[in-house]
């Protein structure tokens, strides 16, 4: 299966034949549409004229027809497996991660959860051939195109951790061990956008790289901040994708194909839809509790702290909702929301709680900072993370 964005497209290397608008007198001019997946040809009346002043002919097969379908729509209809729970996808994970290979996958499938050949296939085939834009069947047996990063780019950012100030910080409050732990578990990336700034990598249940959260911290574990002409703050933080648009656009290079499709308008590209850490829910007991909180630093510096807990990050207060809290549904969840001055973080946290204790999520919220922080850590809004690093550096372990 081609890496390529879309799996129809028009080969580099072009495939001609007549165009159906310029007549004889003009003969093989006609750029033919190639299935990446198949490697063959499409029906012959897709493809783009040569002549684009004066014939101007492009079938599409993205286009929809009278009908009210594409040509995609129509192979998508024919080739539909049917519905495949999710669960079916967490299961080939976990066996993937363990070694398995493509085909021991589909033999699991088909023995252990009756699924069809077709279906086991197809699970099998989205986890091994990944393309940038990936299909995603739910269990009601929609589908949907999720615009994800290649894998190729989160594995180029790994390691470099001797200039990533962040893995510079874990090593030396936890020690090396310890650090690097932490640093391979959570899938910690180095960035070049500014020197020593790491990446956050948000990585969903179906092992895609969601998005990238390129962040520069301090010497205190707090993210760097710069003054503008206006005298605004602003963070060192921004995302992979815009990174890279940047650094094409500085090299005067262009975008490569998952990149364009990522920041194209016309597709509903969630950034971080996800929660942070969810690889590690492939290795742990299915028993084993998690605790959420907002920030991706906050996860990875309570997890040697609170061992008991698979730590995981929202990534924003306003991020806490049942979509993205899917994948833990079934295990009893503990949250952990920041400190504010008048409370209002926990208050929302509690409420939303509450919600998702009705739809029959297992959770509650930890009153540990509320009942432990001091005011001024109240008044700077300080998180989990904040509250753990302050009380080490006042009682340093002997």
């Amino acid at each position: 299966m081609s890496m390529s964005t879309f799996r129809y497209q028009l080969p580099k290397k072009a495939i001609k034949t007549d165009c159906p608008d310029c007549g004889p007198k003009h003969r093989r001019t006609l750029s033919r549409y190639v299935d990446t997946f198949t490697n063959e040809l499409l029906p012959e009346q897709y493809g783009r004229c040569d002549r684009e002043s004066n014939c101007g002919y492009h079938l599409n097969p993205y286009k929809k027809g009278p009908s009210g379908l594409s040509y995609h729509d129509e192979v998508k209809a024919r080739t539909n497996p049917g519905p495949i729970p999710r669960t079916w996808f967490t299961i080939a994970a976990k066996q993937k991660y363990k070694g398995a290979s493509k085909q021991e996958i589909i033999t699991g499938l088909l023995q252990t959860e009756n699924a069809t050949l077709e279906q086991a296939e197809w699970v099998a085939a989205f986890l091994f051939n990944k393309p940038g834009v990936e299909p995603v069947r739910t269990s009601t047996g929609s589908l949907g195109e999720v615009f994800a990063i290649p894998d190729e780019v989160l594995k180029q950012s790994l390691g470099h951790y001797e200039r990533n100030q962040f893995a510079w910080l874990l090593r030396r409050h936890f020690g090396r061990s310890v650090a690097d732990e932490l640093l391979e578990r959570f899938a910690i990336g180095t960035s070049g956008r500014w020197p020593g700034a790491c990446i956050f990598w948000y990585i969903d249940e179906y092992q895609r790289v969601r998005g990238g959260q390129i962040k520069l911290f301090d010497e205190t574990f707090h993210t760097v901040t710069y003054v503008v002409k206006d005298g605004e703050k602003r963070s060192r933080t921004t995302w992979v994708h815009s990174s890279f648009a940047q650094r094409c656009t500085e090299q005067n290079i262009p975008y490569p194909a998952w990149l364009t499709a990522y920041l194209d308008e016309r597709n509903d590209v969630q950034k971080s839809p996800c929660l942070f850490g969810l690889p590690q829910l492939l290795t742990v007991p299915a028993d084993k509790p998690v605790a959420i909180v907002e920030a991706p630093k906050t996860a990875v510096v309570a997890t040697p702290y609170f061992p008991g807990f698979v730590w995981l990050a929202v990534g924003a207060l306003s991020y806490l909702n049942a979509e993205r809290l899917a994948p833990v549904r079934d295990r009893k969840i503990e949250l952990f929301p920041d400190l504010s001055k008048d409370g209002s973080a926990f208050d929302r946290w509690n409420r939303v709680a509450g919600e998702l204790l009705a739809q029959g999520f297992n959770i509650t919220v930890s009153t540990y900072l509320e009942d432990n922080a001091t005011e001024p850590e109240r008044a700077a809004g300080a998180d989990l993370a904040d509250f753990l690093l302050e009380q080490w550096n006042q009682y340093p372990p002997e």
